[in-house]
């Protein structure tokens, strides 16, 4: 018998080892929810200490509705035997002592030794859950400047096609108002005034235009230190999204030592975005598909290469890349390249292209790198 005793004592404190080195939450409670076992692991992340929850009713780590309702879900699988959440993870939201609630995952397992057990694996998610709320925060303010952003270039193309016309038309009715004056003919005055009429509006649609360009264009930039290396990451995992299933193959080349510049974060990122996105697509009728995307230090500016093996640049393209309304896609604006260029423009860096041997193109941005000392954005 005390041998007995004794092999189920060294099972439990084996068993209790096990538990207390998992990487998740472990749990166990009986039939009417009181804990039992109440791993390192689990008292880290709740906050109770395990002498403070054993016997306790398992809600106790559940906010509301799941608070009340839990006992419920219980009687209902034990009278019933039809499982909702046995044997597969889902997403729950638990409360830690201090009140806190986070956002979890739970996988329940169950089994029978004298009397049934069931033991909850949890694993607490609030980190990827920010970084999945900041990835979508990122993208939404992408959108809005790439919005933004187009709306300025249009404007700004408009407004130079509309000037000159415009201008002409305003110059000829200033002509044509000379030569009236020189005139003598009954109703001369009233045609003076209506000419003169025409070209105060002819100068007011044009200085309605100017401002519009000049307000979408003007945006007030927020521009801080920022790692070139972390934004272009998280461009990346924007960017990416579905890449992998076209047959895209990506690699990384992150220079350690590429440094900080001050940038606006969302231009930049709307910059890179735009790149990888063209470069995929280039890609999208060859049958070797890489990407690599790379960042360098290049003495007073730091390098961001964006390469494909794609189709390529044509020499015609090549005279007109950057300008708005340039594109080979049937579906596409061409002012996406347009609008990357101004944007690093404005942070007195350079955009440019060129071939990539033996296929394909690379995209270079260049910016002026960060002075030492200088404090890097959060």
């Amino acid at each position: 018998m005390t041998a007995k005793g004794g092999d189920k004592m060294d099972s439990e404190r084996f068993l209790r080892s096990v538990i207390n080195a998992s990487p998740n939450a472990v749990i166990t409670i009986n039939e009417s929810g009181e804990i039992l076992i109440f791993s390192r692991m689990a008292q880290a992340m709740f906050g109770f200490a395990e002498s403070e929850v054993l016997g306790k009713n398992v809600r106790v780590l559940m906010p509301e509705p799941d608070h009340s309702l839990h006992d419920g879900y219980m009687r209902r699988y034990i009278e019933t035997g039809k499982a909702n959440v046995i044997g597969r993870a889902r997403p729950v939201t638990a409360r830690r002592k201090n009140g806190d609630v986070f956002p979890a995952v739970l996988h329940i397992s169950e089994f029978d030794e004298e009397e049934r057990i069931f033991v909850g694996f949890i694993e607490d998610v609030s980190r990827q859950k920010a970084t999945e709320r900041r990835l979508e925060d990122t993208q939404l303010q992408l959108q809005h400047a790439g919005r933004i952003g187009a709306m300025g270039e249009i404007a700004t193309s408009i407004a130079h096609e509309l000037n000159q016309p415009l201008t002409a038309a305003a110059s000829l009715a200033g002509a044509a108002s000379l030569t009236l004056k020189k005139a003598s003919f009954d109703g001369k005055d009233d045609a003076l005034t209506l000419i003169d009429d025409a070209v105060s509006e002819i100068r007011r649609a044009s200085g309605v235009i100017r401002q519009m360009r000049d307000f979408l264009r003007n945006r007030e930039t927020e521009r801080a230190l920022h790692s070139i290396n972390r934004i272009v990451e998280e461009s990346c995992l924007i960017a990416l999204i579905g890449a992998e299933t076209d047959g895209v193959m990506v690699a990384s080349a992150l220079d350690d030592h590429a440094g900080s510049a001050m940038v606006d974060r969302i231009q930049l990122q709307q910059v890179i975005v735009n790149l990888i996105r063209n470069a995929v697509d280039a890609m999208q009728e060859t049958r070797n598909k890489q990407l690599t995307i790379a960042t360098a230090s290049a003495g007073d500016f730091v390098e961001i290469r964006i390469a494909d093996t794609g189709s390529g640049i044509t020499d015609e393209m090549k005279k007109r890349l950057f300008e708005p309304f340039a594109t080979t896609k049937e579906d596409g604006m061409g002012i996406g390249l347009s609008i990357s260029k101004s944007i690093v423009e404005a942070h007195k860096g350079e955009l440019f292209a060129m071939d990539n041997h033996p296929a394909g193109a690379v995209f270079v941005v260049k910016l002026p790198a960060s002075k030492d000392g200088a404090k890097e954005d959060a």
